[in-house]
């Protein structure tokens, strides 16, 4: 259903959950980590929100959860000789369900806002020349080299143009965002309460088939645990988010069913390169690149050098649980072809950690415990999300005996990511990545771009020879020989940077009622959603 999305997961614990019960058998409730931020997919980061635009956007193609190949789903296509020219057709009963049909217009719209400047996008279209539309149901798209990853690129959904200002003058702020009163996908949108339940039911107009499911209810529940009793208790019917010590337990459920696949995913922690006192974009309105003010710790190679040897990542490996695998780099052990063989494991070697922070200034002058340097103590902040919270303590206890102050935090998830991450006012936070595309590149495009900076670059990470190799990846070819060269010096300047510490990949865990069939569940994503039935009592 999703092509692709970040999850960060999160957590604040919750007292109860929302009465919602069913009306009838024919009603799936689905328990969500956290409530939804926008339906608009050119404006979309987190997982949830993504999900969620499945729900009521249609999508140019969808993704096979076996091979992770692209299918027809909104459009069917031809490609030139060249590879150069797509040439699409819009599935002719394809109608917004206010009776719009949904047309090249649309596509062009969705499609011209990533080059918007006031929408301020991080997607773009590797190579792309120029849509051109044909008709209300044809256009194409022209390249000026050939494509590999179209459709992780444009894995979005298509938005209604006739819904927008034509300027994208209300882009951000027009009421479909929140509640979209129209829709192409399989469901419509009916109600919400923020932060307790989005309600949708099925879409009798979709030229996917009519969902099986007659209403849906994404029950936002953030704390994992009280997500997990729900399920147990059959007050909620889908779970995507198990935790590996929460999967023992459904094992001997005879009313769930557990789906465990390796996740083309990522565990890691962001390190601030930038003063957090003075966040900004890495250039200016002219396009010159600015000088930032360092992290006045985290700046400091050595430092962070210091903070991924000074504790055992292999600890972190056990918690994670089985299946978890170690990751040096952001190539997932899923595509091995790509992963660069010569990173070695990250060595945990204490001594050699605190010989770094001495020569970088930090020391315990005092005896107390805690470095200072300049009068000032050696002070980090930790920010974790819900799932990470063994990470973070396992993570801060190790820093601790090197003589850091480490103060955790965590909290509700828009203030973490809007206020925090987003903001870049943080030292150090601990997020999880997933994508469902059998490719590095959008993740790549995704956090590492110093044009993303105060965007989706969190961290204010600037390479400029990275930049290069990122915007090299479209010109290679498409065969992993091809590219794979590249994809090892990008994975060596990672590990020569340390913008970030990488701690393992882990396994996806869904879990579900016997009251839901035909569900597939796998590392490229789930079957369409329209398949998917419920049970007879």
């Amino acid at each position: 259903m999703k092509r692709y999305g970040i999850i960060l997961i999160i957590g604040l614990l919750m007292a109860a959950i929302l009465p919602i019960t069913a009306q009838d058998d024919s009603t799936l409730i689905w328990g969500f980590p956290a409530d939804g931020s926008t339906f608009n997919s050119v404006l979309q980061v987190e997982s949830v929100d993504s999900t969620l635009q499945g729900l009521v956007l249609p999508f140019l193609a969808q993704t096979d959860p076996a091979t992770g190949a692209d299918e027809p789903n909104l459009t069917t296509w031809e490609i030139s000789d060249d590879g150069l020219t797509y040439t699409f057709t819009i599935d002719p009963d394809a109608n917004w369900s206010d009776g719009t049909p949904i047309t090249s217009a649309d596509v062009a719209f969705t499609i011209g806002a990533l080059s918007e400047e006031s929408v301020g996008s991080f997607r773009s279209i590797s190579n792309l020349e120029a849509l051109n539309i044909i008709d209300d149901k044809t256009f194409e798209m022209v390249f000026s080299a050939q494509t590999c990853n179209l459709f992780s690129e444009a894995g979005f959904g298509i938005l209604p143009a006739h819904v927008y200002a034509a300027d994208y003058s209300d882009f951000a702020t027009n009421p479909f965002n929140t509640q979209p009163t129209i829709s192409g996908g399989p469901f419509t949108f009916v109600e919400r309460s923020t932060d307790e339940f989005l309600r949708f039911a099925a879409n009798d107009a979709y030229y996917g088939g009519t969902p099986n499911i007659d209403q849906l209810v994404v029950q936002v529940i953030p704390d994992p645990e009280v997500r997990f009793q729900a399920l147990e208790s059959g007050s909620v019917d889908l779970v995507n988010t198990i935790t590996a010590d929460q999967a023992p337990l459904l094992e001997t459920n005879p009313n769930v069913n557990l789906v465990s696949f390796p996740l083309n995913g990522w565990y890691m922690t962001f390190f601030n390169m930038a003063d957090p006192s003075n966040p900004q974009a890495a250039y200016d309105e002219d396009g010159n690149l600015i000088e930032q003010d360092p992290h006045p710790i985290l700046g400091d190679i050595r430092v962070r050098e210091a903070l991924v040897m000074g504790w055992d990542h292999e600890d972190s490996l056990f918690l994670a649980g089985e299946g978890a695998l170690p990751l040096y780099g952001p190539v997932a052990p899923v595509m091995p072809d790509l992963v660069n063989e010569e990173l070695a494991p990250y060595t945990y070697d204490p001594e050699a950690a605190m010989a770094l922070l001495e020569e970088a200034g930090w020391v315990d002058s005092d005896g107390d415990g805690i470095r200072e340097k300049d009068g000032e103590p050696l002070a980090l902040e930790l920010i974790y999300l819900a799932a990470n919270i063994n990470d973070a303590a396992l993570i801060a206890d190790y820093w601790g005996d090197l003589g850091i102050n480490v103060t955790l935090t965590t909290g509700e998830q828009g203030a973490m990511i809007g206020d925090r991450l987003g903001a870049q006012n943080f030292d150090a936070f601990i997020i999880g990545v997933t994508w469902s595309s059998p490719t590095p590149d959008e993740l790549l495009k995704f956090l590492y771009p110093s044009t993303n900076d105060f965007g989706t670059n969190f961290n204010s990470y600037i390479n400029t020879e990275l930049d290069d190799l990122i915007n090299s990846l479209p010109s290679l070819g498409c065969a992993p020989e091809e590219r794979k060269a590249t994809y090892d010096r990008i994975q060596e300047i990672l590990r020569e940077d340390l913008p970030m510490d990488f701690l393992y990949t882990q396994v996806g865990r869904v879990a579900h009622s016997l009251k839901l069939e035909n569900y597939t569940a796998t590392t490229w994503g789930t079957n369409p959603i329209q398949e998917w039935t419920i049970a007879d009592e």
